[in-house]
């Protein structure tokens, strides 16, 4: 009892403490110390870190997403990953604009076609290849290059990146993202405003699972699996418009 009053009196002077309304349902801190970290004053201390991982304790919950942003286009694209399965792609022009249709156009190029996952960071991220480095089992068309040297802008909106999300990379300038996108694996709060979320996998979390699971090796910053995960082909199909 003494140590549920006293968990109970430190969120009370978190909450006292924040100038802001207590958090909604759907924000969450994402670290188990973050209540006594904030009790602690790393609100402000650590402002960059903590207004991300600890939202709900420092009172730093990001306004609602507009529901807009979430409506998918009819696309949906079917990427069979081989020796893994088959994962259901959809996308939120909306939300992104320019880095839906430029990449729709890499797909129905068939440019990812024996593409290949380059990254497996467990609990983070299936980052497929950019198609200009991806394929060694077919030669790139002319068309795949053209349309992959082609940049996309920073398309950053208030959607999360949680598992499931699908997000562009990008070299160090916000504006330069290409061809290469992330499968995400887990919570990356700190992607967030940072990297553009573009859709979501809307079919297959089993066989990413499944994809977590191979062994990996490390190389610089990225976690690689030591056997090539082949994108054997990736079809565009056209859906009824849905939420």
């Amino acid at each position: 009892m003494y140590m549920l009053q006293t968990r109970l009196c430190v969120g009370l002077v978190v909450a006292l403490l924040s100038s802001t309304p207590l958090a909604s349902d759907d924000c969450v801190d994402e670290q188990p110390n973050c209540e006594s970290w904030a009790a602690a004053g790393e609100c402000k201390k650590n402002a960059g870190f903590m207004s991300r991982a600890c939202p709900r304790s420092c009172g730093t919950c990001p306004p609602p997403i507009d529901p807009a942003l979430l409506e998918l286009g009819p696309e949906r694209v079917v990427m069979d990953i081989e020796g893994y399965g088959k994962v259901t792609l959809g996308f939120y022009p909306k939300a992104a604009p320019v880095t839906v249709p430029h990449l729709l156009s890499l797909f129905r190029l068939g440019c990812y076609d024996s593409n290949h996952i380059f990254r497996v960071d467990k609990g983070f991220v299936a980052q497929v290849q950019s198609v200009s480095q991806g394929s060694v089992l077919s030669p790139l068309s002319a068309e795949c290059a053209r349309e992959a040297a082609k940049t996309v802008p920073g398309e950053f909106t208030g959607i999360r990146h949680v598992r499931g999300m699908l997000s562009m990379g990008r070299m160090s300038d916000p504006d330069s993202g290409g061809s290469s996108f992330s499968m995400l694996l887990g919570r990356a709060a700190h992607l967030d405003g940072e990297y553009t979320v573009f859709g979501k996998v809307l079919d297959g979390d089993d066989v990413l699972k499944s994809v977590e699971e191979v062994e990996t090796r490390q190389e610089g910053i990225f976690v690689m699996p030591k056997k090539r995960i082949t994108i054997t082909s990736a079809i565009v199909h056209a859906e009824e418009q849905e939420l």
